[in-house]
């Protein structure tokens, strides 16, 4: 996770001309990213339970300080699961939400 995701969903994440104080670790089975966006404080979490990107998954995120409030499967579908599709489906959950455009300019 250090070596390649974090690595690589950085280097999308500062991509955004808006995204500022980017945060992102990963400890306990869990990569975490919080960052500010126009001044709003953004935070997210992909949860790996068993420490294994091929067992379960979760995917929760929180906005405007507020505390999380689900928590939602995440590569539920995925057989072969490979460090770049962490950083795609992280980018694609946060595209959902509206925080970073869907397409690239």
């Amino acid at each position: 996770m250090e070596e390649d995701v974090i690595p690589s969903l950085r280097a999308t994440l500062e991509t955004q001309d808006d995204i500022t104080e980017l945060e992102l670790s990963f400890e306990d089975n869990r990569l975490e990213g919080s960052f500010l966006k126009k001044g709003t404080p953004y935070s997210f979490w992909a949860f790996f339970p068993n420490g294994v990107l091929t067992g379960a998954k979760g995917f929760s995120l929180s906005s405007y300080g507020s505390e999380v409030s689900t928590v939602e499967p995440f590569l539920i579908d995925e057989k072969k699961i490979t460090e770049k599709h962490i950083v795609f489906w992280v980018e694609k959950r946060l595209a959902a939400q509206g925080i970073i455009p869907v397409w690239k300019r």
